[in-house]
């Protein structure tokens, strides 16, 4: 996809903050150093902001970069190895895991989560728990852009948290918004029609217990 804004500097010289675009973060009743994100959320890839602040629950610290215009909201996508905005970049220096969640067109293959990271173990936990809510998911061999070759981008990858690394979840379009449009994350290609706030909570219990581990994706 041929992006519209090569960073952050120029999207903010055409755009106007609250109007076009916004910026949400919310911190977690924990002190620990995790962080969940959503750099397309709002109306970019459609409930990614959902998901983002479902998984963060009230534990982990949450950002949204949110698009808010009535239409061609594509076009604010700065693709993660070029997101430099300020406050998301401070808060990575101080985190050492970092889940971004994007979304993906359903291409052939729309009830797949696609999965990626650096803690095999981790992502390999979160797959299982995926799993066992009727998500089917693939963490290796996949077209998505930037999980593939995560350990080599520098924004929000996680090469600018204190442990450089990361894990990207990417649903697909029917995974996320559902056949009739309803805010599902799954529900679509015959999986149960079970919402978001039913489903994501495993992946915060998950993230909670790598922090106990101290571990880092």
């Amino acid at each position: 996809m041929d992006n519209e804004f090569p960073n952050f500097a120029a999207l903010k010289a055409a755009k106007t903050e609250n109007i076009d675009f916004r910026i949400v973060v919310r911190r977690g009743g924990r002190t620990g150093s995790a962080i969940v994100m959503a750099p397309h959320g709002g109306k970019i890839e459609p409930r990614t902001s959902l998901i983002t602040e479902t998984i963060a629950g009230r534990d982990l610290d949450m950002y949204c970069f949110e698009g808010l215009m009535p239409e061609s909201n594509r076009e604010l996508h700065i693709t993660s190895r070029n997101f430099d905005e300020a406050t998301a970049l401070e808060l990575l220096r101080t985190k050492s895991t970092v889940v971004a969640i994007h979304g993906r067109r359903d291409r052939d293959d729309p009830s797949t989560v696609y999965l990626g990271g650096k803690d095999a173990a981790l992502v390999s936990e979160i797959a299982w728990r995926l799993q066992d809510a009727d998500f089917q998911t693939q963490k290796d061999n996949h077209p998505f852009p930037g999980i593939q070759d995560l350990h080599r981008q520098p924004r929000l990858d996680g090469e600018r948290s204190t442990a450089g690394s990361a894990l990207v979840v990417a649903p697909s379009t029917g995974e996320r918004v559902g056949t009739s449009g309803t805010i599902l994350w799954g529900g679509s290609q015959g999986h149960r029609d079970i919402r978001c706030a039913k489903r994501c909570p495993g992946l915060n219990r998950v993230l909670n217990g790598a922090l106990g581990r101290q571990r880092c994706l």
